[in-house]
């Protein structure tokens, strides 16, 4: 399940309805209202449910191409199909959002509820990294053989807390890099141990990030 306090609600969202014109939305963006959006949800004539987005790139150009402002928003509409329910789990919602800026968010009766923007995915990626808690972030590479996390985690944890972990894999069959992230500083002696007997273990270290350049 994705965290449900960082959908925007509708009350705080600017909408368009499906009966709105080109040229409606179009003032919209001129008047500077939404200045920071480039995309707005567009919702039925009874404000309940989702039907699409319509994204500033997309007037302008119809704009400058001289199409015709009185037709419905829903001409150049996009992303009808592109919405999570509010019991979506974790994974739905990354593959979802991956391509959007947004994704709109329903209920169990598809009535629009708000938006979970593409920023708070990046808070919650950063946030299972424990940028706050952490030090630095040192990745391993694993040997592709059984029982090798618990191995590599045994090792550290004889020295140091682990905050998170984090597993990532370049090419399809190869072997890991297991990110660790340690409340350790750069210059620890302590962490120049863990990866001293990481390596004795046959486990490559493949890089050491500092935690405290992007805090």
């Amino acid at each position: 399940m994705f965290p449900k306090s960082l959908i925007v609600p509708k009350k705080d969202l600017v909408t368009v309805s499906e009966d709105d014109t080109i040229q409606d939305v179009w003032q919209l963006f001129e008047e500077g209202s939404v200045d920071h959006q480039r995309t707005l949800p567009i919702l039925d004539a009874s404000g309940h449910l989702f039907r699409g987005n319509i994204y500033r790139q997309h007037v302008y150009e119809h704009v400058a191409k001289g199409g015709d402002l009185s037709l419905k928003a829903t001409a150049i509409m996009r992303n009808s199909t592109k919405f999570i329910s509010t019991s979506a789990d974790f994974y739905e919602l990354f593959f979802a959002i991956r391509d959007l800026p947004y994704i709109a968010v329903v209920d169990d009766q598809h009535h629009f509820v708000g938006i979970f923007t593409h920023s708070s995915l990046m808070d919650i990626l950063s946030q299972s990294w424990s940028l706050e808690k952490g030090g630095v972030a040192l990745a391993v590479q694993d040997q592709q053989k059984r029982g090798d996390l618990q191995k590599m985690s045994r090792i550290i944890t004889r020295y140091t807390n682990i905050e998170s972990v984090v597993s990532m894999q370049s090419e399809l069959h190869g072997p890991l890099a297991v990110m660790f992230t340690l409340p350790l500083t750069a210059d620890s002696p302590i962490l120049r141990k863990i990866m001293t007997k990481l390596e004795r273990r046959r486990f490559k270290v493949l890089s050491v990030e500092n935690l405290a350049e992007f805090k």
